[in-house]
């Protein structure tokens, strides 16, 4: 069991972080390299002529930048969108645009900060890992050499010094695989904060692009919940009706032919009558669970908890006591604690997980963590698009981070303001 571990261990974090960090040294020198260019460009468009430059060096800025956007993305298992504003037309106007986007000077920021932690970061895996591979060999070269090697002050001269820098090998590769995947990590969610979008910088026609595509999301999604009350009602209560009303036409006639079945048929018809019942009521809990009437979320999320088939422990915060959210709202974070308990007990292999609920006079916070697998994308299955969907339709906030070989959090923000 320990060396099954230890290999997960190795294949799923220290190889990707090693080949991160690789490629991170190599684009850093790039990096250092771009920002003397760029600042070449910049003092010879104030000549003039440089100017033509500028649109060119700025679009291999975005092409850098975006490029390291997908592979922190890989590295931490989400998506960095991109929120540049689009330049196009003459030089001098593609040149104006890009110079008065802020996400120019977000990039440039991003790029010094790269080269310094990228170099770091490469320099620290090279000798980790060199440094393992040559006293983990030392027995083997240690006599080859003209003059006896050191370990920091220790002198390799003899067989017994030979295997203890044979063991301070063993002991630089297990820094490196717990150092590491710490350090390409750190590198990620660094790239991550600086190139992400924030809010502030989003444009008004940008928001209008996100508001229309949300607003027919929502529509579709809500075209979709139709569809499936329809189809739920079509094959679950409907058919029991149907039945029902089969056998008490069936009934009428054994009463005039053949009067001692008429027991037997009226148990079968109210055990038809109590199928479509609970068909009913499924459908309308699907619709609006009950207890959200009644108990609130609080308890709807209590329900759910001990209804998962993973263990699952649930933190509940309250910020505003005695006040409750919208009953639609409320509604959506009740469906999106429900299918992510779902898609951890079908998809995660999960022993355990944790679900911290939040509420404040003007959102609603969730929090679905659990240590599977991992490796699961935003768009990946239809619950996770089925959550975004849902969340958007109320202009709320769903990331998901989920590395491979785990863990997987789930955090969704919903506003319940006016």
């Amino acid at each position: 069991m320990t060396r099954t571990l230890a290999r997960q261990q190795l294949t799923r974090r220290f190889v990707p972080a090693l080949g991160y960090l690789s490629m991170a040294g190599a684009t850093a020198l790039v990096a250092f390299v771009g920002l003397y260019a760029l600042l070449v460009v910049f003092v010879v468009s104030l000549v003039g002529p440089g100017l033509r430059l500028l649109p060119f060096a700025l679009t291999q800025l975005r092409r850098g930048a975006d490029a390291h956007r997908r592979r922190a993305g890989r590295l931490l298992g989400c998506t960095i969108p991109s929120s540049y504003r689009e330049a196009e037309g003459k030089v001098l106007i593609r040149a104006q645009v890009m110079l008065t986007d802020k996400a120019t000077y977000t990039d440039l920021l991003w790029l010094l900060t790269h080269a310094l932690l990228g170099t770091l970061g490469a320099a620290m895996s090279l000798a980790l890992c060199l440094g393992s591979l040559s006293w983990l060999a030392a027995p083997l070269w240690w006599r080859v050499v003209p003059q006896p090697p050191q370990l920091m002050a220790w002198p390799i001269d003899s067989w017994w010094a030979a295997l203890g820098a044979s063991f301070a090998g063993l002991a630089y590769g297990v820094a490196a695989c717990f150092l590491l995947p710490w350090c390409a990590r750190l590198h990620a969610l660094t790239t991550r904060l600086l190139l992400k979008p924030h809010r502030r910088r989003t444009s008004l026609a940008k928001r209008v692009e996100e508001l229309t595509v949300t607003r027919a999301e929502a529509l579709e999604a809500h075209a979709a919940e139709l569809r499936r009350i329809e189809r739920d009602l079509h094959d679950g209560a409907q058919a029991g009706l149907v039945s029902v009303s089969l056998r008490l036409a069936m009934m009428r006639k054994a009463h005039k032919d053949d009067p001692e079945q008429l027991p037997e048929m009226i148990d079968q018809a109210r055990d038809l009558a109590d199928q479509a019942l609970q068909s009913l009521r499924a459908a309308v809990r699907s619709i609006y669970p009950p207890v959200l009437i009644d108990q609130g979320l609080a308890e709807a999320a209590r329900a759910l908890v001990a209804a998962s088939q993973v263990p699952t422990e649930l933190d509940l915060q309250y910020e505003a006591e005695g006040a409750r959210a919208p009953a639609a709202v409320e509604a959506a974070a009740y469906f999106v604690i429900s299918e992510a308990l779902t898609n951890v007990a079908k998809h995660s292999g999960a022993e355990n997980s944790q679900v911290r609920l939040r509420t404040t006079r003007n959102r609603i916070h969730i929090s679905v963590w659990d240590d599977g697998r991992g490796g699961a994308a935003a768009d990946s299955g239809s619950g996770i698009r089925g959550i975004k969907r849902r969340v958007a339709a109320f202009d709320g906030v769903t990331e998901l981070h989920s590395p491979p070989g785990g863990p997987t959090a789930l955090r969704v923000e919903l506003p319940c303001g006016s």
